[in-house]
């Protein structure tokens, strides 16, 4: 009975979230910054014999997606998120539902995973699309390896909810919450468009830890998942944090960052310690 009817809200929530035009927005607004960030469609490839080549092309080209695509998706979670939480607060929705018999951890998880599937969802598929635009001729290797990128950006995305989450319970207004949602996940964003290697032979010394910020490590993550492996950098570079620690290392250190918010969230919801103003 409770699956049921966590379907049902699960249903309804995106409904409401995801109502025109903020779908349709989403999808363009990540397909115009993958296509001008990586062009894929101007860089057609044919299968090549060289089957390792080909495929170490593959998994270059997801990574490069998937970083393109990271962008749009904090943007939208922030947004979306500080709406789903910040808008029933001020419209009095929140109080109304808050008061029927219906479990406050359901709630809660019903208003999260209607705005972080979908969008993981979404950077998968748009992965896979632009991927086997590039790569047409061999469609089952793009599927195979674009599938990296759904668990890798659901860990992101997990830490992103609940920053906007956190600034949704705060606020409780929805203009403030979702331009404060949104600063917050746009400084964790920025860090990934500094170049490390740059910043390595410069001898700046914050540059060997950026690949242990939340942004940072799940692009590096990804690329040790899809053996990404650098070619031509110096002794120096390959001493890094970013090239020493095992793909374990980076998946932990993701799992810590997805739960530090969202659970203590989860408890406070739940345990009725939210007060209905």
């Amino acid at each position: 009975m409770s699956v049921r009817v966590g379907l049902t809200l699960l249903k309804a929530e995106i409904g409401k979230v995801w109502g025109r035009p903020i779908l349709e927005v989403t999808v363009s607004l990540m397909a115009v910054l993958t296509i001008v960030s990586v062009q894929p469609i101007t860089q057609i490839v044919n299968h090549s014999e060289f089957s390792t080549i080909f495929q170490s092309a593959i998994t270059g080209s997801v990574s490069a997606t998937v970083a393109s695509l990271m962008l749009p998706c904090i943007i939208m979670c922030a947004v979306l998120m500080a709406l789903s939480f910040a808008r029933d607060y001020e419209s009095g929705l929140m109080q109304s539902l808050l008061s029927v018999p219906v479990s406050r951890k359901l709630f809660f998880t019903v208003k999260f995973v209607a705005v972080i599937l979908p969008l993981a969802l979404l950077t998968w598929g748009l992965t896979t699309f632009f991927v086997g635009l590039t790569f047409y001729s061999n469609p089952w290797l793009v599927l195979q390896l674009s599938f990296y990128a759904l668990p890798v950006s659901l860990l992101s995305l997990i830490f992103c909810g609940g920053l906007g989450v956190l600034v949704a319970l705060a606020v409780k207004r929805t203009i403030p919450a979702v331009l404060t949602s949104l600063l917050a996940n746009f400084s964790i964003w920025y860090p990934t468009t500094m170049s490390t290697q740059q910043l390595l032979r410069n001898g700046v010394g914050y540059a060997n830890y950026l690949c242990l910020t939340p942004s940072n490590g799940v692009l590096v993550f990804l690329d040790r998942l899809l053996g990404v492996i650098p070619i031509g950098l110096s002794p120096q570079i390959t001493d890094a944090l970013e090239y020493t620690l095992p793909a374990s290392s980076f998946a932990i250190l993701l799992i810590f960052y997805a739960c530090i918010l969202i659970i203590p969230l989860f408890v406070y919801f739940s345990r009725r310690f939210e007060i209905c103003e």
